[in-house]
């Protein structure tokens, strides 16, 4: 059997949904200190595996978020929806095929499912989701992240970069999976990731631009502050709107700051739980992939 097959076959075998390989000369428009050989030298190959997010956990959290008195809810999701696929199921898998990568004779470079490694930036060492979309996987959303075919961005990825050389999976080149110009329409003028985003984080003027592969994806510029360590730890449905002012000379989306102390609920949830609400609406209300099956009961349930 060959290395290639026997990668797949370890990952599917682990709870993996999806799983495709780059050449690393589809990175080599990446930022400096992020390309799969900055990080290991004479990389060849990066290995890109995700898993779908559950529906109960989806459900969960947007009930929560759509609610304030049933906010407590929201921690399926936190775990089944984000802690437990990033730190268990991608770390572990991406774990084991490291071991098999080695045992073979090669270099194996297993990257963290979530992580912020360079804070100057608010961003990850490597980017997992531009390796999901260099390795055939999906295509980048305006919301920055990877969509594929059937949930959109309701999955999580991780990533493993070897100096073994894989046979690459061709990109995706299916039909288009994010319309910004669709979307604006049916949201009067924004896009819908922008127009849910409960600190305003996405521009709606400032784009970035990422080739991967020789193709260019352009998405909508973030304030990973505004998103990272307000949105998805104190979310304006838990400090109430009150709290949430508008600096008068910052831009019009990106000047949100908070003003009050969050009330006692949160305090001791965050103690309790070491974490935010992880907020996921950009995710969860996008439309592509968007799951129909609870669509028809989420407005009673939010309502009580």
């Amino acid at each position: 059997m060959r290395l290639k097959e026997k990668v797949k076959r370890i990952a599917r075998a682990n709870g993996i949904d999806y799983i495709g390989i780059a050449p690393v000369d589809r990175f080599i428009d990446a930022p400096v200190g992020h390309k799969p050989n900055d990080l290991l030298p004479a990389a060849a190959s990066v290995i890109s595996m995700g898993i779908r997010i559950n529906l109960g956990p989806q459900l969960t959290q947007r009930i929560a978020l759509a609610n304030r008195k049933l906010r407590h809810i929201s921690f399926s999701y936190r775990w089944f929806g984000y802690g437990m696929l990033n730190m268990y199921f991608l770390d572990r898998v991406a774990f084991l095929v490291t071991q098999l990568l080695e045992k073979d004779g090669h270099l194996a470079l297993p990257l963290v499912a979530s992580g912020v490694e360079d804070l100057k930036n608010i961003m990850a060492a490597f980017s997992n989701r531009h390796a999901a979309v260099a390795a055939g996987l999906g295509e980048l959303g305006w919301n920055g992240l990877c969509l594929t075919p059937d949930v959109g961005p309701r999955a999580r990825f991780v990533s493993v970069i070897t100096t073994a050389n894989l046979a690459p999976d061709p990109m995706y080149d299916g039909p288009r999976l994010c319309d910004p110009d669709r979307c604006r329409k049916l949201n009067q003028g924004m896009p819908i990731c922008a127009a849910v985003c409960p600190v305003s984080s996405f521009s709606l003027d400032k784009t970035v631009e990422a080739v991967i592969g020789g193709r260019k994806f352009e998405y909508g510029w973030m304030n990973h502050f505004l998103c990272g360590f307000i949105g998805l730890g104190i979310h304006p449905q838990v400090l109430g709107p009150e709290n949430m002012v508008v600096s008068k000379d910052a831009s019009s989306r990106t000047g949100i700051k908070l003003s009050g102390e969050p009330p006692p609920e949160y305090t001791l949830e965050s103690l309790f739980y070491g974490r935010g609400h992880f907020c996921g609406l950009c995710l969860l209300e996008c439309p592509v992939g968007k799951p129909w099956q609870f669509d028809h009961i989420i407005g009673d349930i939010t309502r009580r």
